[in-house]
């Protein structure tokens, strides 16, 4: 998987402008050593999955409980007592 880079900055007076078509980016492996910003992309990524996992997980928790409730009011509402969640 190649990305492509588009960059509108001029290096220098003498170079010509970059049309981005062909500039490749590489893996990982070419920022693995001395790259501080790959590093912290990769760690806002994580950072941001795991907050994902626990919102995604508090909503189904939520949703669950939530469930649980009307079968408990519904039993109680309709005159049972001592309505037990199977």
């Amino acid at each position: 998987m190649a990305l492509i880079l588009v960059s509108s900055r001029q290096h220098g007076s003498a170079s010509v402008p970059s049309t981005g078509v062909g500039t490749t980016v590489g893996g990982p492996v070419e920022f693995e050593h001395g790259n501080d910003e790959y590093r912290h992309r990769m760690q806002v990524n994580l950072l941001a999955a795991v907050l994902l996992i626990v919102l995604v997980g508090a909503g189904m928790w939520i949703a669950d409980a939530m469930v649980d409730n009307q079968k408990a009011h519904g039993c109680y509402s309709s005159g049972q007592r001592f309505c037990s969640l199977i």
